[in-house]
């Protein structure tokens, strides 16, 4: 028993020094890429490096020995040419690796450039002006003279992870793989020495003939949830754009997608959006009418049932159940029942005669209800008054806004007026002044003077007017005076005022 117990306290012992033994080694430098070129004035990224498992990366700077230590990995500054060394190590903890070296170029734009970058076709035909190639293509370019032939670059497959790389011969091949139709690719180069010649050519692989984009099927939203977002890409891996760009999550709608590629047909993805409340509205309904059917279907589409048949005598709520599954909650409606033909018929008061702002106001006999009013053909208004009515014969009809009573027009209302003018040329228009609308009042007489008082002539009220002449004479253009005798309301009443004679 003690021998075992001995053996494990030294098995136990040497496996703790081993350990120990172990993290007390000294690692090996993290990896970095080195160098790396910046174009002045360019806008920099942090540093980067990669750390053996277990371990983390310490960053010192431009500090080759000595100086703090940070996690946090420092960007180089592009302001001025320059070349300057940054260091970093990996530690465990417990030891820590000897300082790796990452040197920073900043080189000044030197006039170099990426001439007639483009895309290429393998069968040997540049496809100049053209941003689209086929399979087993890539990119060409040429070099400039007195540079290095000698490329960096990455790429990029639908927006995917960048796939980076450098390059000698001024071509790049894409693997046919990433070359599926529709596949929108775009390669960003530069020398990689002179990064100043940074370019950019984005391209797309064409479709076959009668291509049509397919996409999974979204599952219906309710309204007003977060929209789901339209994929960049098909099912086939084929890029391109959606009208409209982005979801509504208010109404159910068909987006369309346009392939970026030749040949390639649109495809399209319906968005389900459910309502979260049924569309109905309260009703009214006449008293001993019919009684309405209550849709089970509303006017947004939600289906369900009412609680109850509707009650054509008496005003009630109802209440309406959404069927499961439905995004809609139970809503609530009041039908209001209103009597019938309560309008018996309606009686009006017309402002005084010659009034500046002549009234017609309307009184309905009627159990009570809403009512709308007409004057002769005008549009219907909610206020039983009409203002400022023109002088003569008018027709009013009074409509209950329920619709049930039948509407009761009336004619022969009449507004009395004085013309203002009158123009005796003999043109058959308006050759005569005169009252007319107290022409079924045998007895009114109007009389007519001068500015001076002087009188010209009596007229009646039924007869043809004044021509503006005076023993056979034509008058000259002026004012002139009338007096007018008449009975409004059964009383004798006098108005005086003045016209215009126009030639």
């Amino acid at each position: 028993m003690k021998k075992n117990l001995l053996l494990l306290v030294f098995v136990s012992f040497f496996t703790l020094f081993s350990n120990a033994d172990l993290l007390a080694q000294t690692p090996a430098p993290p990896s970095v890429t080195s160098p790396i070129y910046y174009c002045q004035g360019s806008t920099a990224s942090p540093l980067t490096a990669t750390a053996d498992i277990g371990y983390t990366l310490v960053w010192y700077g431009t500090n080759a020995t000595a100086g703090t230590a940070s996690t946090i990995a420092p960007t180089p500054s592009t302001t001025t040419v320059s070349s300057t060394s940054y260091y970093v190590s990996q530690t465990n903890g417990v030891s820590e690796s000897v300082r790796a070296r990452i040197v920073v170029n900043v080189v000044a734009d030197n006039g170099s450039s990426i001439l007639d970058l483009k895309c290429f076709n393998l069968s040997g035909t540049p496809r100049a002006g053209s941003p689209a190639i086929g399979t087993q293509s890539g990119f060409s370019w040429n070099n400039t003279s007195s540079v290095s032939n000698q490329y960096s670059y990455f790429y990029t497959i639908n927006e995917g992870a960048p796939i980076d790389g450098s390059t000698q011969p001024s071509h790049l091949y894409i693997p046919e793989p990433q070359l599926q139709p529709g596949n929108e690719i775009t390669l960003t180069l530069w020398h990689t020495a002179y990064p100043c010649d940074l370019s950019v050519q984005t391209c797309w692989v064409p479709c076959p003939n009668s291509f049509t984009p397919t996409f999974d099927p979204v599952n219906p939203i309710c309204e007003g949830d977060p929209a789901p977002i339209l994929p960049n890409y098909s099912n086939e891996g084929v890029s391109g754009t959606w009208d409209p760009p982005t979801v509504d999550n208010t109404i159910t709608k068909n987006y369309v997608f346009t392939p970026f590629g030749a040949n390639c047909s649109r495809g399209s993805l319906i968005v389900v959006v459910n309502p979260k409340e049924p569309d109905f509205n309260d009703m009214i309904v006449c008293e001993g009418t019919p009684a309405p059917t209550l849709d089970t279907t509303s006017p947004n589409g939600v289906t369900g049932s009412w609680d109850k048949a509707v009650d054509n005598m008496n005003t009630a709520t109802y209440t309406f159940t959404p069927d499961p599954n439905q995004c809609a909650s139970p809503q609530t409606i009041t039908i209001t029942v209103v009597p019938s033909n309560t309008l018996v018929d309606f009686t009006w008061t017309v402002t005084e005669a010659f009034a500046d702002n002549q009234k017609i106001t309307i009184a309905p006999i009627a159990a009570g209800g809403d009512y709308l009013y007409q004057l002769d053909d005008g549009p219907f208004q909610s206020s039983p008054v009409f203002e400022y009515v023109a002088a003569g014969s008018h027709s009013v009809t009074v409509m209950d806004q329920t619709g049930c009573s039948s509407p009761i027009t009336k004619t022969g209302i009449l507004v009395v007026n004085f013309p203002k003018y009158f123009t005796p040329n003999n043109d058959g228009y308006n050759d005569f002044w005169n009252i007319s609308e107290l022409s079924d009042q045998p007895y009114a007489y109007i009389r007519i003077f001068d500015r001076y008082g002087k009188f010209l002539k009596q007229i009646s009220p039924n007869g043809g007017g004044w021509n503006g002449t005076y023993n056979g004479h034509y008058l000259p253009a002026d004012d002139y005076w009338f007096v007018i005798h008449y009975i409004e309301n059964d009383v004798v009443k006098e108005f005086k005022s003045h016209f215009s004679l126009k030639r």
